[in-house]
């Protein structure tokens, strides 16, 4: 009888420390998640140099293995909202100086004689047809959105032109006469020329442009995908005088490239904060210098280019990607500033393996998330002159309470890391 009582007992007390067992495995694993996935940050480091010290921020190295392709470790979706909410966000500047839709120095304005004057940003089909969107360069927060006729080249009959889409970036264009629908891609496209008219931040009227495209074959098309364009425009407000065309993305240098566009499909760029917001209507242009179409092709595209379709880790990591490349770490806390030049050389790597090519980085500069650092070791920002950063104390900078990468792991907010290059090394293209 006793042996009978003990099994049962067994039984009773077997079960009780499982029950026990389960609940105290349901709070680790919420404490976890609640922490960030932090347990997710196992085994994704290299092994540390015998020398380093680790957390020291200066010879840490970054591998992938801690989540697989896909999200095992997850992201944190927050941080996929709007940096800037609505009337918090001032473009001002000259061009665009915080390297979003180009280079810090250049220019994306279409120029009003000699004066840069509008910003064009996207493209926006809706139901009314087809608009162009940006803002003035004197008064940034006057956006406005102009509708887009046409004309194919040596003709004046208008076309009607009801969209504009950049297909896994391939620009197309899509019109209407009588009745019958058709479309224009690859270089066909610069058979149209494109008529914005009535710019102007004071009324209706004012300055009109025509605008033709002309696709541009590199290397780098063959190597990352990226379609890219060649964009004249010229001012037509006074139409019996010659206008002459002007390329587009005017830069500090002369090379080919400084003057290429491409496109960001369904998706509109803050060209403040790069804070980027889902929109089926909007087809994103940007100039090949800035970290819009640079990320793209570093291989960090918002879709799968297997199947074309939109992948929200894939996405996040597009947008750690625009932060990361203009070094704007600070962006959270309302610094919209971008810490570094046009060709300064840095170190990149993902934590799923999506970029062209993922460098070794032995010492950690930033992890990125798409609202800027999550951590940020200021010992090896990429650019510690005093220029970059207004006079501080190099020894105690402004970070807004970022915290230093120590460990150098991912974790739910960051999936993006970057470190300087070695000075000797030639600046990477994308």
């Amino acid at each position: 009888m006793r042996e009978v009582e003990t099994i049962r007992n067994h039984g009773v007390h077997g079960r009780e420390s499982t029950l026990r067992m389960f609940a105290w495995l349901f709070a680790v694993a919420m404490v976890v998640a609640a922490n960030g996935c932090a347990g997710c940050g196992q085994g994704i480091r290299e092994p540390l140099p015998e020398d380093s010290t680790p957390g020291s921020g200066t010879s840490e190295l970054l591998s992938n293995g801690g989540c697989p392709k896909g999200s095992k470790c997850g992201i944190d979706k927050a941080l996929l909202a709007s940096i800037c909410p609505s009337g918090n966000c001032d473009t001002g500047g000259t061009g665009n100086a915080k390297g979003i839709y180009a280079a810090t120095g250049g220019n994306y304005c279409f120029k009003a004689g000699n004066t840069a004057f509008f910003c064009p940003e996207a493209f926006v089909t809706i139901e009314k047809g087809l608009f162009l969107e940006g803002h003035y360069l004197d008064d940034p927060s006057n956006r406005t959105q102009r509708p887009v006729h046409a004309r194919f080249e040596g003709s004046s009959t208008s076309v009607y032109v009801y969209a504009i889409h950049g297909d896994g970036t391939r620009l197309t264009i899509k019109y209407r006469v009588n009745g019958q629908d058709y479309s224009l891609t690859g270089a066909e496209v610069s058979k149209l020329i494109l008529q914005v008219p009535g710019l102007s931040p004071g009324g209706s009227s004012g300055v009109s442009y025509e605008l033709q495209f002309f696709p541009v074959q590199t290397e780098k098309t063959a190597k990352d995908g990226v379609s890219r364009y060649e964009l004249r425009y010229r001012n037509t407000t006074l139409p019996d005088v010659p206008a002459n065309w002007s390329r587009h993305c005017e830069a500090n240098d002369e090379k080919a490239d400084a003057f290429v566009v491409s496109f960001l499909e369904g998706q509109r760029v803050n060209s403040v904060s790069a804070s980027v917001t889902d929109d089926a209507t909007v087809t994103t242009m940007a100039c090949e210098s800035g970290s819009i179409v640079t990320c793209l092709a570093w291989g960090y595209t918002p879709w799968d280019v297997s199947t074309g379709q939109r992948d929200v880790t894939r996405d996040y990591v597009y947008r750690s990607c625009l932060q990361a490349k203009r070094a704007a770490y600070f962006v959270g806390a309302s610094d919209f500033k971008s810490y570094t030049k046009k060709g300064t050389l840095i170190l990149k790597r993902d934590q799923y393996g999506y970029g062209f090519e993922q460098d070794t980085i032995p010492r950690v500069e930033a992890i990125w998330g798409p609202q800027g650092a999550v951590c940020f070791n200021p010992e090896n920002r990429r650019r510690p002159d005093a220029e970059a950063w207004a006079g501080q104390d190099p020894n105690n900078l402004n970070t807004h309470g970022v915290p230093p990468c120590s460990p150098a792991d991912w974790s739910l907010q960051g999936k993006f890391a970057t470190g300087p290059a070695e000075k000797q090394q030639e600046p990477s293209k994308p």
